[in-house]
This record gives C-alpha cells, structure tokens and sequence, in this order.
C-alpha cells in the first residue's frame, strides 16, 4: 500500500483544537481514590487487571514470560528485517516513576526507575532523559542504588513494592560498574531466591560489599523479607533474626556515620510489625516500640535520618487501610519517638502504595512527607504546610502530580527536591515551595487503550494509568496534551470528525466533546449494579450518533450519549470488548470476562445467549475483530495463561475454530487488527510482542523486533498513514510504518 503524506493542520489551527479541547476538562482523579487497601483482591482494580493478565493466580508467572517471549524469538520467523518500531510518545508526561538516585558529586546526574518501563538516566537534572533499559527479561523496577564509594557502580532492584494491583512482579537484582551503560544479572530471584519486588536497596557506606535488599511478596511462595549479602551481592541471605517467619520489608537503612549501626521497618501482620534495629550489622535485632503505636495497627513505614544530626530520626507510619498512623520524630537514635504529625495528616490516604519522607541535609528540623501530596515541616513537626496540590494546574507553581514515591535532596545542591511519582518527576529547588515537572523525555505511561482517529493520521491517543486521557493533534511525541483525568481508560474518536470524540476514566466516568458544545462530563449510564475498573467504549463507524458502554450489559446510546438503554446482565461478568461490524454495523459482537461471546444482528436491540461454546477456554475475551468485508468472520484474544489466545469464526460464531493452536506465545494477548484491504492479514499483540499472519492465521512470524520487553496492551492501524500503532503498559505508545514491509 503506498503511504499517504501526511496533511497537517497549521500551528495555529492545531493550537485553536488544543485549546478547546482542554479548555474546561477535568483534569485529575477525584478525591478519595485508593482508600482501599492497595492489595485487596475485591477491588475492582485488583479484579481487572487479574482478569487479563493473571488468572487464575495472583499475578503474571514471571518465567514464563520470559520462557514464552525467548520461544517466540527462537521459533517463530522474523517477518521482514525492515520492520522498525519508533516511539510515539507521549513523550512530555511521565508515567509511573519508583526510585531516584543522584550522583553524589553531581546533582544533575540522574538514575531513576519506573514501574514499567525500565531505568532511565539524565545528565542535566532532568531537562532530557535517555532510556537505558529496553530488552531486559522485565523492565518492572523497584529500587536503585549507587556506591558512594565508587559512583560508577549501580545497583536495580526489578520488581515494584508499591502493593497496587498493577505493581508487577521482577526477577531479581542487577548491576552496572560503567553507570549504567551496561548491566548483568547479579542476583535472581528464580535461582538465589531473592524477593521478586524489592522496593529498598542499601548499601553499607563502610563496606561497599555489605548490601541489603527489602522486598514484599503477593505469593505465598515468593521469598520476602530483609536480604543481606556480604559479598557484594554474589550470594544472598534472608535475615531470620528479626522473626523467624517470612515477612514483608519496606525499609532498610544504614546509619551513615556509625558503623554496624542498621534501621528496617516490617509488616508480619502481628506484634513485631514496626521498625527495628541492629547495631552489630544485622544479627541481633531490637524493636523499637516506645513512643509508637500499637505494632499491629503498623503496616507500610518510611524511614529518614537527618544527614546534619544523626541521632535524629523520621518515621512516617501508615494504617492497614491506608491512612497516615502518624509522622513520628526520635532525636535518640530511635529509643524513643514522638509523633509530630498532629491531626495535618487526616485527609491523606493509599499510604501503603505512596509512602515516602526525606529530612533536608542541612537542617534536621526541615521535612518533607510524601502521599498522595507532599508535605513539610521546618520546625520539627509543629506546624507542616502542604506544599503540593495534585488538583492544581499543572504548571502552577504548587502543582505536582499525585502519588508519591521517592524522594532525594542532594546535600551538594541546598533546595533541590527531586520528587518521583505517578506523574514522572517533579523538582523544586526552593526546598519545596514551588515545583516543576521535568518529565520531558520520560516514555514511562501505562496505556490502557488507545484510539486513532481514522480521519485524520495526526490524531491519536488514549487513556493511561492515574494520567488520564491525553491526545496529540500533529501526530509527534512530545505534543500531547491532557483532555480529561482520573485513570485515563477507552476513548473512542469518531472515525469522520476527529473533535467528536468520548473519553472515559475508572468506575464507568464517561465524557464527549463536541465542536457544537465543547466537553459534556459524566455522562454515561446510571449503572446501579456493579461497575468495572474500566469500562469499554465502542462508537458505531457509519452512525457515530450510536454509542455503546458496557458493564456486566451493553448500554446503547442512539444520540450521542443523551439516554443509554440497557441490555439484560449477559454472564454476570464483566463485558471485556465490544466489536461493531464494519461490514454490517448491525451487526456487533461482545466479550466477557467469564470468556463469553454474545451477538446481536439488530445494532444492539437484542443479544443472543452466549455463542463462544466449549471451543474457546472460558478465559477473558480481550479484543474481538471482524475484517472489513464480512460480518460472519470474526476473531477472539484470549487472555490468561495455559490456553490457546486466538479463535476463528467464519460463521457468524456458530463455530469456532483454534488458530493459535499453540504456535503463538501462551502469554495475554491483548490486541489485533485486520487492515480492510486485506481480509488475510491480521496482527495480533501481547504480553510477548506483536505477531502477524498474512494467510488468515495459518501461520505466523515475528513483528516484535525491537519493541521494549513490556505488555503490549492494544492494536490500532491508521490507513490513512499506513501505520500501525502499539500501546504498552509502561513504555507509552510505539509506531510502525506498514509501507516498508511486504
């Protein structure tokens, strides 16, 4: 197919659209998010996202993702050496960021982590960034260190502690001795047992071999605990001093100028949950307890000691629910403590998935608290001031992106904050009086969906993880711009008019724009029943005026989203998809969670039982797709593990037939598409890459080529521009241009 050039609009029309756009729309979550606890498995969230990628265990069985992505590159043939993915953004708002270290001789020299994209440097605090992860075997980071001693050497801990449903798994600890350039596996979790989430890596700053490792688990087979190694992280061992069992660690801290001297704060779910410490470098242990609560009401707790006066210590503890417990201060090495959070911390909340505090390196009565906002005393606790307020605008001066994880003020540069978090990165260098973001560059979003406007190749974008849904309008990376908040989710443009457009976010939130009327909000069904983490959206590509949302029914909207009509409950599951014939747009078809199939003939009117029979495995049906000159064949991906991931039917669904039968990656497969001029070719997207069969799935061959090694979470092509479009959940959006391949 020859590519068509591209037509852009003129700066001042696109920045016109822009500004409409956002004119007036929401642009964060509501207040009250996450009050839950984090790892709850009744969660919708957790529900979700275990539907998809998981069932039926807790989480992602991490081998065999790497087993299955080396299968695929082993077995599978490369499809054409010219296929070459490019970034596409959005390049300008950073995703899910966990860890930060800082050059101790260079401020401006960065190391971060994200939760799903990888380790990422900066030479010039964050202005630029450069990705130096890619195809490691996970790309899910928990924890940096460097070697004070030797700053070229690097520590990353794989694996995200922050306990959220979507806080994935890794596979063990790495190092680099050249800053990062390279990396080689140091200590795995498959063959030395370390924790597969490490949110703490510390460093003993009298003996560079003297390492520790804190690190939950969300198995019960998965090792947890404090890690120590003496031998610079060749072999491993789990501290059994502080309680015998195994027990969740989120702190490990080495006092800086006494030596043998260790604090770590556990949650074992009893009485020694809190903070302990060793003075003999970590065989017998203590817990401190007085001043503190109740060790049973502890659960996740952040530690910092005062780097000008070390016999001061901060504590900030959080509830089993998520609340603040209370910021607590010992001014004696932690015999005693008081807390000096008063009744600030009331409204704050998610504490045991954004929990962090750093005590400013010159002035031990000056600190900064991080949760859903960050927080600061400057005299010791007796007065704080919320510095940051997530519901600002962005680019006011209090405005940084909610949940925070990690922050860092390097003592060779007084004032600078670096403070990591869902949003990327933010910086103050007033000590935390004003902030800015500094996530240009940081390709770290977690995409849910995404939608192309069939119109206009310029226009594309979707929802994202706690970023909501942002779009570019002139098809580059770095242009995007935010139209509505929350948990950004499905978002479907009208295929004619890409300003006639519905975005949605978490619990079924859905909103229009409209040239004619601008942005409408929470506008979709009054679903009384129960509501999915995210709702899909499908709007009819002939009659654009017919809508569609779904819960565990189809609700229809024949004008635009003004009345929405249910269906019956179709199998008491959560609807995972919706296809509308381009052929017959009568004709629609819809998948759930408990892996049914249901059709209607009559754009919506009526459905049928479910179709899927016992062929498909009863697992998540995650996209459905018909070719654009026939209603009856239509395709199934399945989600899940030890299944096939993708059926046939050339019968409208009265048959159905296997065509993975095994050939493809037994991993999630998330995403395809069928280009209409070509029936035969069909791409199909996963946990393990991107494949693509020209011979209506007889056989397959490997597109994946250089894509990062992360989740590819949806498929889009625009033929407008010939291009096809991957959504990853962590690694932001990637293209691929059609015309060079066969």
């Amino acid at each position: 197919m020859a590519r068509k050039k591209r037509q852009r609009q003129p700066r001042r029309t696109r920045d016109a659209l822009i500004s409409t756009l956002t004119g007036d729309a929401p642009k964060k979550k509501p207040a009250g998010r996450r009050t839950e606890l984090p790892i709850s498995s009744h969660k919708s969230r957790a529900a979700w996202f275990n539907a998809r990628e998981a069932w039926p265990w807790r989480e992602s069985p991490v081998e065999t993702l790497m087993n299955e992505r080396a299968r695929a590159a082993a077995n599978i043939p490369v499809f054409s050496q010219n296929a070459v993915w490019q970034g596409a953004g959005p390049s300008n708002v950073g995703g899910r960021m966990t860890c930060v270290v800082v050059h101790p001789a260079d401020s401006d020299r960065i190391w971060a982590g994200s939760a799903g994209g990888g380790v990422w440097s900066s030479a010039d605090g964050g202005v630029t960034w450069n990705g130096l992860w890619h195809d490691e075997p996970t790309l899910n980071i928990g924890a940096l260190a460097i070697d004070a001693a030797n700053p070229d050497t690097l520590y990353c801990a794989t694996g995200e502690a922050n306990l959220s449903a979507d806080s994935h798994a890794g596979v063990g600890v790495y190092r680099s001795l050249d800053s990062g350039v390279t990396w080689q596996m140091l200590a795995s979790s498959q063959t030395q047992g370390v924790p597969r989430r490490i949110g703490r890596i510390a460093i003993d700053p009298f003996d560079s071999n003297h390492i520790l490792i804190a690190g939950v688990g969300h198995r019960s087979e998965d090792a947890r605990g404090l890690f120590s190694s003496s031998d610079g992280g060749v072999s491993w061992a789990r501290i059994s001093t502080i309680v015998p069992s195994p027990y969740h660690c989120h702190e490990a801290l080495f006092h800086p100028t006494t030596q043998g001297t260790i604090y770590t704060a556990i949650d074992v779910l009893g009485s020694a949950n809190g903070i302990w410490r060793s003075t003999d470098g970590g065989l017998i242990w203590t817990h401190l307890t007085s001043g503190l609560p109740a060790a049973p009401l502890i659960r996740r707790a952040a530690l910092a000691i005062a780097p000008s006066q070390t016999t001061v210590i901060y504590a900030q503890l959080a509830t089993r629910r998520g609340a603040v417990l209370g910021v607590f201060r010992s001014a004696n090495g932690g015999n005693t403590w008081t807390n000096i959070g008063g009744n600030h911390f009331n409204q704050e909340r998610q504490m045991n998935y954004n929990n962090t505090i750093s005590v400013d390196p010159a002035d031990s009565d000056t600190v900064i608290c991080g949760g859903v906002d960050l927080h600061r005393t400057r005299n010791r606790g007796q007065t704080w001031t919320r510095v940051t307020r997530w519901d600002a605008n962005r680019g006011a001066a209090n405005y940084a992106h909610a949940n925070h994880h990690a922050l860092i003020q390097p003592p060779a540069s007084p004032g600078l904050v670096h403070d990591l978090n869902d949003g990327g990165m933010d910086v103050s260098l007033n000590g935390g009086s004003s902030w800015q973001n500094r996530s240009n560059g940081l390709a770290t979003n977690m995409f849910y969906d995404l939608s192309i406007a069939a119109s206009n190749g310029d226009v594309y974008g979707g929802g994202m993880q706690d970023n909501g849904t942002w779009l570019t309008f002139d098809g580059t990376a770095d242009t995007f711009f935010q139209t509505t908040g929350g948990d950004g989710g499905y978002c479907a443009i009208d295929p004619n008019n890409e300003l006639h457009l519905f975005t949605s976010s978490q619990s079924m939130r859905i909103n229009r724009f409209r040239t004619t009327d601008g942005w409408s909000f929470n506008i979709g069904p009054n679903e009384q029943g129960r509501r999915p983490w995210m709702a899909v959206i499908a709007m009819d590509p002939v009659r654009s005026q017919r809508v569609f949302v779904a819960s565990t029914r189809v609700w229809r909207s024949l004008n635009d989203g003004a009345i929405w009509a249910p269906s019956n409950v179709l199998d008491g599951s959560f609807i995972s998809c919706i296809e509308i014939s381009r052929a017959n747009t009568n004709v629609i078809y819809v998948g759930t969670e408990f892996g049914g199939i249901f059709k209607s003939s009559n754009g919506g009117a009526t459905w049928t039982e479910n179709i899927a029979s016992s062929a498909l495995p009863g697992r998540t049906v995650t996209r459905l797709r018909t070719p654009a000159n026939d209603a009856d064949i239509v395709y199934a991906t399945i989600a899940n593990f030890g299944n096939s991931h993708l059926f046939q039917s050339v019968d409208g669904g009265d048959n159905w037939q296997d065509v993975d039968d095994g050939t493809l990656p037994d991993v999630p497969h998330h995403g395809i598409v069928i280009p209409s001029t070509d029936a035969n070719r069909i791409y199909v997207g996963g946990d393990a890459g991107v494949f693509v069969s020209d011979d209506g799935a007889a056989t397959w061959h490997n597109l994946t080529s250089n894509l990062p090694t992360i989740s590819v979470v949806d498929l889009v092509i625009n033929e407008q521009i010939d291009t096809l479009f991957a959504a990853t959940y962590g690694r932001s959006v990637w293209r691929l241009d059609l015309s060079v391949l066969p």
